[in-house]
């Protein structure tokens, strides 16, 4: 019986970009602040990777190979009065103050999306600017980029979705004005002077990568009298930081002449340690060759090319093993104890294990 069930994945489930103000502003708000903008100036971005709130998330995120890339589109430029001129390739977009739901859109224009809001591909829209985000070599904090000399308008800031060996993490996009006010945001008493420097924290949000396990199973010699062969094995498996139980299952397979039998378990966690027993092996059968484990689950890579974690077994049809006395072996499902059990039942012996 399985025990676990893959979450899926999906861009809603990502934690928000956290910025340094209040991200999301009352639609409808006045977004100009009152003095001229000087449109001589050009503007910068500064940010980072924000995971101190998590030792664990930081330590794992180290272990991504390569660097985040940070993508910018310009969705408008932006006049003396503050006003936004959406470029061609974004004239579908409007500001009402929302800035949430400009980015999300903004987004839907420039990739094409999956059911679940995930990009399918590279950009349809090519980037005005392109950055990176690295860790540092605590994997504490992330080390900031300045994206610098950036044209006055309103920008769409996404970073690509990246793996570490056992979770995938994805960031919202961002809406990002240059220059910015604090009235856009917070509006009432606050300054509406404009600012050409803006710095933004994003935090990840991650979700479990899965990979798979094989179990080869092969019988190298047969007696056809005895009918159908069965082999059950039972598959566990505990988180490696943990160590808590996090799958258990029972397979089986049956052999009706010599060969190898495949039997595939999906969708197992990344870094899973799994172990494989034979628990049974079949009437006047024995094992000759037997992988255990444990073994570690390795997730599969996007383009679905990982090759699943294996356990091998072997048996061979053995004359000796045969029972006389009438006696009948048996594989049954003990459900106190929650497995398969291996006995010989007779009316006047009653159950041996």
């Amino acid at each position: 019986m399985r025990v676990i069930k893959k979450k899926h994945k999906a861009l809603a489930a990502c934690i928000a970009i956290c910025l340094t103000l209040v991200s999301v502003p009352g639609a409808g708000r006045r977004i100009q602040a009152a003095e001229r903008v000087d449109t001589a100036k050009t503007g910068s971005l500064l940010l980072s990777l924000g995971t101190e709130d998590s030792d664990q998330m930081a330590q794992d995120m180290l272990r991504i190979q390569e660097p985040l890339q940070v993508r910018l589109w310009k969705l408008a430029d932006m006049g003396e009065t503050g006003k936004y001129e959406f470029r061609e390739d974004f004239q579908g977009l409007a500001m009402e103050g929302d800035w949430k739901r400009l980015s999300e859109e903004a987004f839907a224009l420039v990739y094409d999306l999956d059911e679940n809001g995930k990009p399918l591909g590279e950009p349809k829209t090519p980037p005005e600017r392109t950055g990176e985000l690295r860790l540092t070599d605590d994997g504490s904090l992330a080390a900031a980029e300045t994206l610098s000399g950036l044209e006055l308008g309103l920008y769409l800031v996404a970073v690509d979705a990246a793996e570490s060996p056992k979770y995938e993490y994805s960031f919202t996009p961002m809406g990002i004005s240059l220059p910015w006010s604090e009235y856009q945001y917070v509006g009432g008493e606050a300054s509406d002077t404009w600012q050409y420097e803006r710095e933004a924290v994003l935090k990840p949000s991650r979700e479990l990568r899965y990979g798979n396990v094989k179990i080869l199973k092969t019988l190298t010699s047969y007696n056809e009298s005895m009918g159908d062969v069965t082999f059950v094995f039972e598959v566990n498996a505990r988180d490696s930081e943990t160590g808590e139980n996090i799958y258990s299952n029972v397979v089986s397979a049956t052999f009706s002449a010599t060969g190898t039998r495949e039997i595939l378990l999906e969708q197992l966690p990344a870094e899973a340690e799994v172990t494989v027993t034979e628990v049974y092996s079949g009437a006047n059968c024995q094992i000759t060759a037997s992988d255990e484990g444990p073994k570690t689950v390795v997730a599969e890579e996007m383009e679905g090319t990982a090759e699943s974690v294996t356990f091998r077994f072997t048996n061979t049809y053995d004359e000796d093993a045969k029972n006389g006395y009438g006696v009948e072996n048996r594989f049954r499902y003990d459900a106190e104890a929650g497995t398969y059990v291996w006995s010989t039942d007779r009316d006047d012996v009653g159950v041996q294990p």
